[in-house]
């Protein structure tokens, strides 16, 4: 038996003792279900917004949560799609495609980062589209362990990473989108404000 052989045959060895000590996590549960999730937030007052059948079928989600919020005269949606796990084909769908294939067109994009008390940093997608007369503004990112994503081949190799390390993959995608009344930056700032409420309470939810 050559020397190449042997050590192929004790990584493969190691792989499958490892792999028994510690076998994958089949899924991770939320911490608490989006169910309990606060309509009524320091002024903001929210309305909780179905999927269709087909859209659930497609994403597979483990749960999700989609919802629509008030203050005043400013509103800002929440879409959060978690995944305990990342596999038999239920991974996330970027918006990258998902959107332009629901009719959007992308205007601007760009990549941010904000601290929120109480959370921590949170590292953000920021993008303007528009469909018709109607323009948007999203914000969004992926989230898994702790780290905050805005890049779909970084989701990739932290998907693979921690399926390596942890034996679990779970990940959630985090939305936040409002319509273009007046100026754009008017809406970042009602989104802004929106995520300093929100984002604490949203740490009691998501697994770390």
């Amino acid at each position: 038996m050559n020397k190449r052989l042997i050590i192929i045959s004790a990584l493969v060895a190691a792989l499958v003792l490892y792999l028994t000590l510690f076998p994958f996590m089949d899924s991770v549960p939320l911490r608490k279900g989006f169910a309990e999730f606060p309509l009524r937030w320091n002024g903001w007052s929210g309305r909780t917004s179905l999927l269709d059948a087909r859209a659930i079928d497609v994403l597979k989600m483990s749960e999700y949560m989609m919802r629509d919020y008030r203050k005043g005269n400013d509103g800002v949606s929440l879409y959060i799609g978690y995944y305990g796990t990342q596999r038999g084909g239920a991974q996330i769908h970027s918006p990258k495609l998902c959107l332009p294939a629901a009719g959007w067109i992308k205007e601007s994009e760009k990549t941010g980062s904000m601290d929120v008390e109480g959370f921590g940093r949170v590292n953000f997608v920021q993008a303007v589209y528009r469909k018709d007369s109607q323009e948007e503004v999203f914000i969004y990112w992926y989230q898994m362990k702790g780290a905050y994503i805005t890049d779909e081949y970084k989701l990739r190799l932290y998907r693979f990473l921690n399926s390596v390390r942890y034996r679990r993959n779970d990940a959630a995608f985090v939305r936040i989108s409002a319509p273009v009344t007046v100026k754009v930056e008017d809406t970042v700032y009602i989104m802004n404000g929106f995520m300093k409420d929100f984002l604490p309470t949203l740490k009691e939810y998501l697994p770390e």
